[in-house]
């Protein structure tokens, strides 16, 4: 039977609060991202002369999608010395991890770069990478909610 003892002396382990954060921040920042790309892509309105323009939800939920990142940036600093670091020197679960870390990381320049660029083809070319890795990081990151760790991982020091 597992203790509280146990659960709180694994490697990596996020309190209940910190996870429902995690769990609340990254569901946000993707459907944000995810209806930002429908509104922008897929449903446009014309207007009384027949021009076509952006939705008018696609302004508040870009604002929506860059309030979630930024928090969602704050916590990965908030995870780093005790979920990342502590997990990644355990070797516990690297592979999933230093791929969601890879993906969050890309996604912050990404998302920085395409507030500065003034070239539209460098804008476009980051853009879609954006938004396809954006999209592409639900999957990492559920793989990496999924993966369970053996018990006979746990870290027990120095080699």
């Amino acid at each position: 039977m597992t203790t509280a003892a146990d659960i709180k002396g694994r490697v990596g382990h996020l309190t209940k609060r910190r996870r429902y954060s995690v769990y609340v921040v990254s569901i946000g920042v993707w459907l944000t991202g995810a209806v930002w790309l429908i509104f922008h892509y897929f449903i446009r309105q014309t207007d009384q002369f027949g021009f076509e323009n952006a939705h008018p939800g696609e302004k508040w939920v870009l604002i929506g999608h860059a309030v979630f990142a930024f928090y969602a940036m704050w916590l990965f600093g908030v995870l780093w010395p005790g979920h990342v670091k502590r997990s990644w020197n355990a070797v516990v679960r690297r592979g999933s991890g230093g791929t969601l870390f890879g993906v969050t990381a890309w996604l912050s320049l990404t998302g920085l770069a395409l507030y500065y660029i003034g070239s539209d083809f460098w804008r476009e070319l980051t853009s879609w990478g954006h938004w396809l890795v954006g999209l592409a990081g639900l999957v990492v990151f559920l793989i990496h909610l999924l993966t369970r760790t053996p018990r006979s991982h746990k870290h027990h020091g120095a080699d």
